[in-house]
């Protein structure tokens, strides 16, 4: 099974996210704070890394960018905003898609298994 890092400061969106991982076929690992991901990602290859913007410690562009050099994992953001100019921004950082939430964590797996497939 493929690892996947879901980065979220939102426990209960973090449990729900990880079952709907684990139902999709992944192996989910849960970060609560943004200033872990290069380190965890540098000990292990995730095939995708869902990324909530209002994380602890994240700053989404630039954790973008830093994940962009160093690994080929393809990335999604959950955001709270749906401006235009972030997703371009985040389109041009290599990201996968750009979701709004609230989300369904559902749904959030469907389109990352069919991005991934």
């Amino acid at each position: 099974m493929e690892n996947i890092l879901i980065v979220v400061s939102d426990t209960k969106l973090l449990g729900d996210l990880s079952d709907c991982c684990r139902e999709a076929g992944f192996t989910p690992h849960g970060l609560t704070h943004g200033s872990y991901v290069l380190p965890w990602i540098g000990e292990r290859a995730p095939a995708a890394i869902i990324l909530d913007t209002q994380a602890d410690g994240v700053n989404a562009f630039t954790l973008c960018r830093e994940i962009s050099a160093s690994s080929n994992a393809s990335v999604f953001v959950l955001t709270q905003g749906d401006s235009e100019t972030d997703q371009l921004k985040a389109e041009g950082l290599g990201v996968k898609a750009f979701l709004s939430q609230p989300c369904k964590p559902a749904a959030v797996f469907s389109q990352v298994k069919a991005l991934l497939s």
